[in-house]
């Protein structure tokens, strides 16, 4: 969960608040002028199973205008929020793109998450071990990287 100011808090719900969305691909970002529609969703059951440890895929439906869309994407990063405050929305890989028409192109994204469906093999780690070093590891096979902002002590 992102932290958001006290003044954010207050001003989100307004009716007069303006609400940004940024779009970059490939680091670069895209004018807003370009941006014609954006939808966010998640799922969590999409094949009929369940396994402990679940989560969601974040996945996003982005319609621009083809000109604004260069021809090879490396990585899209998007987020939202108000005037001086951006809130992360994250990062995603292309799934499909869907060319409309003469002028718009949809491109369906899924994030980082889509990346770990994969049989982990950590048969070739020391253990021992802590379980910060299996998660460095799965991170690392998936190609994910991984940030570590705190860590409880358990004794």
């Amino acid at each position: 969960m992102y932290k958001t100011s006290d003044n954010y808090k207050l001003k989100i719900y307004e009716p007069s608040t303006r609400h940004i969305l940024k779009v970059f691909i490939n680091d670069v970002e895209i004018d807003k002028k370009y941006i014609l529609d954006c939808k966010l969703s998640q799922t969590l059951f999409n094949n009929d199973e369940f396994a402990l440890g679940s989560v969601t895929a974040q996945a996003v439906e982005l319609k621009l205008y083809k000109t604004a869309v260069p021809e090879i994407i490396n990585k899209v990063y998007i987020e939202s929020g108000i005037n001086g405050e951006a809130i992360p929305i994250g990062y995603f890989n292309v799934d499909d793109i869907s060319i409309n028409d003469d002028y718009t192109v949809t491109l369906n994204l899924l994030d980082n998450m889509i990346k770990f469906e994969f049989n982990y093999d950590g048969s070739a780690l020391e253990y021992p071990c802590k379980i910060s070093t299996v998660l460095q590891d799965i991170c690392t096979k998936a190609g994910v990287e991984l940030r570590l902002y705190f860590f409880f002590k358990y004794e």
